[in-house]
């Protein structure tokens, strides 16, 4: 017996992957479907798309934001369909079977929710290199589904869920990262989840490093205030498990190794000797006064650079590796990028915002979906 989908798409404005998204699925051959797309704020091409698809989909389009934590869980609830499949308007289903509605049916049959396998367009600089991210995003959510069944936190962009499992956690909350703290929630009620690697939906990446900033920021936020809210049940599940939740943080955060070991790691005990000899020898002659000042200043840096460019062999060679094994474009000039420039920033943005919000967080913009 087949279940019946109900598909949720929310819109902000407008979307370029909007029409193929809706065209995808109403031609895919899974003949138990309803789809319904949320568009707050629409604009003139919004609702000609409305117009183009109003007799085979249910649209709701709202003058005002109304947030998609919201506009979801009514819409869910109007809904008939016993697995509910929330895709972003951004989204692009690269599923090469014809019914990729079937394969998340089959796959679904032994969790309670299924996550697809998310790739970025690489349409821009800025997206070539975001796409690093998201191979250790995929990499993370696989290891969980590996090891668990169960996972912490997933990308909304794409993924399906049992309705009554759904029903047990009472829909979306409104926070700022609502797919992550939904995840949290259902691995705390021991839901079963599913990664599906050979299932791959493409997004967009922000078009330019300002937007980028933007929505990381805002992720920032959502992250520090996901954390401070969920601290205690984070640690007990980190003593429960630390082979899966410390390895992870390794798989997001690949500069994270680094900054732990400048931060914490002292100098070996020969290079100190050696300091202090060649200080020694500089109070006999002015001649080593030269070398000494290079040796002060340039130790620390000889001792970061070596564990930066062995740190980034090992990653370079882990990453190049998973990609091959889940389908991602790996460029070693690319990774190099994410690993010195993109990943230490995106680290400092989180470790800012935590302090923000320990700090007392007055005002932030927290973004349409809330």
């Amino acid at each position: 017996m087949l279940l019946t989908f109900s598909i949720f798409i929310p819109v902000y404005r407008e979307s370029d992957l909007l029409r193929p998204l809706l065209e995808r699925l109403l031609n895919d051959p899974y003949k138990k479907k309803e789809i319904f797309v949320v568009i707050d704020e629409p604009t003139e091409r919004s609702l000609s798309i409305v117009k183009e698809f109003s007799d085979r989909v249910y649209f709701i389009c709202n003058g005002e934001r109304r947030g998609k934590a919201s506009v979801l869980n009514e819409l869910a609830a109007k809904s008939h369909g016993e697995i509910l499949l929330f895709i972003d308007s951004d989204c692009r289903i690269d599923e090469k079977s014809k019914s990729f509605l079937q394969r998340i049916a089959e796959e679904i049959k032994d969790a309670d929710i299924v996550e697809m396998k998310k790739k970025i367009i690489r349409d821009s600089f800025v997206a070539r290199i975001v796409s690093y991210d998201y191979l250790s995003f995929n990499l993370t959510s696989l290891f969980f589904s590996h090891k668990l069944k169960r996972c912490l936190g997933l990308n909304g962009a794409a993924f399906a869920i049992r309705r009554e499992a759904f029903d047990k956690l009472g829909g979306f909350r409104h926070v700022i990262l609502e797919d992550v703290d939904f995840a949290t929630r259902a691995f705390m009620k021991g839901l079963r989840y599913k990664f599906l690697k050979d299932v791959s939906i493409s997004t967009k990446a922000p078009s330019s490093w300002r937007k980028w900033f933007e929505q990381r920021k805002r992720w920032g936020i959502g992250s520090a205030l996901w954390l401070k809210e969920y601290l205690h049940d984070i640690i007990r599940i980190v003593k429960e498990y630390p082979g899966v939740l410390l390895p992870s943080l390794l798989m997001i955060f690949p500069s994270l190794p680094f900054f732990l070991f400048t931060v914490f790691v002292p100098d070996d005990l020969y290079i100190k000797g050696l300091y202090i000899f060649i200080l020694i020898l500089s109070t006999q002659t002015s001649l080593l006064l030269p070398p000494t000042a290079f040796t002060s200043t340039s130790i620390a840096f000889m001792k970061n650079l070596f564990f930066m460019i062995g740190s980034l062999g090992a990653y370079s060679a882990f990453f190049y590796i998973i990609a091959r094994k889940i389908g991602f474009v790996f460029n070693p000039a690319e990774f190099i990028i994410f690993y010195t420039v993109y990943s230490p920033l995106w680290l400092l943005i989180i470790i800012a915002s935590i302090v923000k919000v320990y700090t007392g967080m007055k005002n932030v913009d927290l973004d349409w979906k809330v």
